[in-house]
């Protein structure tokens, strides 16, 4: 599957949001936003189907199913 932008640009917006709780120390909400990035970064680039040629050597893992986006809650 292609990577789709605007659905990483959603996750990202939503961990922004929910960053802006009142009462959330500085350094918690930046730790929390740090994971909640990182997790949907993490989504999206395994979401991205790679193709490779044949007769092309393949390194590290292959899977032939890719991960469903991350969905940030």
């Amino acid at each position: 599957m292609p990577l789709i932008k605007p659905v990483l640009e959603l996750q990202i917006l939503a961990a922004f949001q929910k960053m802006s709780t009142p009462g959330m120390d500085m350094a918690t909400a930046q730790r929390e936003l740090a994971k909640e990035l990182a997790n949907a970064i993490d989504a999206y680039i395994k979401s991205a189907t790679i193709i490779v040629p044949p007769g092309q050597a393949v390194v590290g893992s292959v899977t032939s199913t890719p991960a469903p986006p991350a969905l940030i809650s």
